[in-house]
């Protein structure tokens, strides 16, 4: 099982990508000497066009899939991820899955400080033997914090601005806190949309005033999550000043409502969080950062689990270049954010990560213990703690050997008998995920995998436990037009 904090995946509600630019952009502040207002895209011709009609340059790029794959579970029924794409497994054994995908990326100067980013992905996965259902998803390829249509602008010499829009209609699969489980969650389908926009006025050299706003809506498909039909508005300003060229210092506001059109929850809520941080070079090697905050919410209509007395919220990190191959990081955090099943909750988190960079292989190791205490008491409070290590070591100068593993433990504060009937709050479980294959390039255009993948999830209750063991091999062709 996958979560935010750690392996940089969005939660499954999803409707909170207003408040991870916030994150994101306190991260940045904390990882280089430099004021927000560098890190807007700077407007300039693309290096991935290989089109160019006047100021419109494009770039697209087609693929086909051709594989072979096995497949054997028991257990509770566990569907199969193929491509980060969540099948139905209609039986087990062998399949030849074919996959077609088109990606568009498109770029159009509109002046000499003004451009459009616009990027799209089409894919269709088809099982001719009938294992599996087959597949079409047509999304917007995701292009970071700047979404998938962003405008860049400068209307004065000091002045940026960032105007963004990602709509993405897709297919998570969430476990019953709203955490995306490959292999366990249930199918929640949704669109969602945020337009925004992030200005930034350089004060002086070492100043920064930013400003960002954005609405947020999601929109499921399916009558089971209903309850997470939302609009949410955000705003933040930020005060920024680099001290010296060692110190980069700020304080920032945020502030959050978020709107739900479901009858069995609180219609609005709302928080406001008021900061510090700051970003220190320790030394040439190693980069420190924090910040301290407190965070105030309200939901309306008020009830008893409303109460809210406010938090302390910040975070610790250091980061450390201990050779030229070899780094490692460390990192606390306290934050308070949306809740699945309640209106809010806080979230402590503890990570470390070692990373080795060779001249071909690489390897890192990672571990994380989240600890989540919703607000509401009918919710539980639960832990994750999240090991895993992974290594890409070349056999052969064009023959690359991918090997993973991963071991998650989901441990649940007791519930009172007949306080909750989800089995996934009344007991503990651990899953296991171990991958190995290996690739290569038959010619520039083409490639090969072959892999090998086991999946088990312990637990004391049936319903939570099974295993699954899969072989598959693909050929790949690309080409960029």
């Amino acid at each position: 099982m996958q979560n935010a904090a750690c392996h940089g995946r969005i939660p499954g509600v999803v409707r909170y990508f207003t408040w991870l630019w916030i994150f994101l952009c306190l991260c940045s502040f904390c990882h280089g000497q430099t004021l927000r207002y560098s890190n807007h895209r700077e407007v300039a011709i693309p290096d991935y066009a290989t089109l160019r009609i006047g100021p419109f340059y494009s770039m697209m790029t087609f693929s086909q899939s051709v594989g072979a794959r096995y497949t054997q579970s028991e257990g509770t029924g566990v569907d199969f991820l193929y491509e980060n794409v969540r099948g139905v497994i209609k039986t087990n054994g062998f399949e030849m899955p074919l996959v077609s995908s088109l990606d568009f990326r498109n770029y159009i100067m509109l002046g000499r400080h003004t451009d459009l980013d616009v990027s799209m992905n089409a894919k269709y996965s088809y099982f001719p033997l009938d294992t599996q259902e087959n597949e079409f998803l047509f999304s917007l390829a995701e292009e970071g914090l700047l979404g998938t249509i962003s405008l860049e602008f400068e209307p004065t010499p000091y002045i940026k601005g960032t105007l963004y829009e990602n709509a993405v209609y897709r297919t998570d699969y969430v476990d019953t806190r709203g955490l995306i489980d490959r292999y366990g969650g249930q199918q929640y389908v949704y669109f969602n949309n945020t337009l925004g926009i992030n200005m930034d006025w350089l004060m002086a050299r070492d100043k920064n005033m930013a400003f960002s706003a954005s609405m947020n809506n999601i929109l499921p498909r399916d009558k089971e999550f209903k309850d997470q039909k939302s609009v949410t508005f955000a705003e933040s300003l930020a005060y920024e000043q680099v001290v010296n060229p060692f110190i980069v210092a700020g304080a920032m506001g945020a502030f959050g409502q978020t709107v739900y059109s479901s009858t069995n929850r609180s219609s609005r809520t709302a928080t406001q969080t008021y900061s510090v941080y700051g970003n220190v070079k320790l030394s040439k090697w190693t980069t420190a950062g924090a910040s301290m905050g407190y965070s105030l919410a309200s939901v309306s209509p008020s009830s008893s689990d409303a109460e809210d007395p406010g938090t302390a919220v910040g975070q610790v990190s250091i980061e450390t270049q201990l050779s030229r191959q070899l780094r490692h990081s460390a990192g606390w955090s306290r934050s308070r954010r949306g809740g699945f099943n309640s209106d809010f909750e806080i979230a402590d988190g503890y990570q470390y990560r070692l990373d080795w960079q060779g001249k071909l292989s690489s390897a890192n190791l990672s571990s994380a213990l989240n600890t989540v205490t919703p607000d509401k008491t009918s919710v539980n409070e639960y832990s994750d703690w999240m090991s895993q290590i992974s290594m890409n070591y070349p056999l052969l100068p064009s023959i690359m050997l991918h090997l993973s593993s991963s071991y998650d433990i989901r441990v649940n504060k007791a519930l009172a008998v007949g306080e909750s009937s989800e089995t996934e709050w009344n007991y503990d479980y651990t899953t296991w995920d171990s991958q190995i294959g290996t690739s290569f390039a038959v010619d520039r255009e083409t490639s090969f995998s072959i892999y090998a993948e086991h999946v088990e999830r312990q637990s004391n209750s049936q319903d939570l436990t099974y295993q699954m063991d899969i072989i598959g091999a693909d050929l790949t062709y690309s080409h960029a037009f």
